[in-house]
């Protein structure tokens, strides 16, 4: 059985937030220590709930409900559409001085691009320099 960082029982929910947390923290530290030289954002395509994609390990009839349900309450994204975004997070010439930002589809299911402040958790420049050195460490 797995466990969390803490010594918790593992929680799939929470290690989903924990790892979106850590994209951010991440993000934020790279973002300031690479600022003269290269641009770094984060990006969350929003939900696809693509039986075929992020869904293909889930059961079938799962996915092809959850992805039915998802479009039809309207928050639903397209692969289409997260391909286009991270595109031009990438490549678009109006990203080029653009760092430490967090871009996602907003509002849901409207195929629209908005960049957010992070959260006040996701800010914490502790934070954020302590999982770098962690990082450090595991890949050393």
């Amino acid at each position: 059985a797995f466990t969390m960082v803490d010594g918790g029982t593992y929680d799939p929910d929470k290690a989903y937030k924990d790892s979106k947390l850590c994209n951010m923290l991440f993000m934020a530290e790279a973002a300031r220590r690479y600022e003269k030289t290269v641009t770094v954002n984060a990006f969350s395509p929003g939900l696809i709930a693509d039986p075929n994609g992020f869904f293909r390990n889930q059961n079938k009839v799962f996915g092809s409900a959850f992805q039915a349900i998802s479009k039809g309450v309207g928050v639903a994204e397209t692969n289409d559409f997260a391909g286009s975004a991270l595109a031009y997070l990438a490549v678009d010439s109006a990203m080029e001085a653009q760092t430490g930002g967090w871009y996602d589809a907003l509002p849901l299911g409207k195929h629209s691009l908005a960049k957010h402040a992070p959260s006040v958790e996701a800010q914490d420049v502790a934070k954020q320099a302590r999982l770098w050195q962690l990082s450090e460490k595991a890949v050393a």
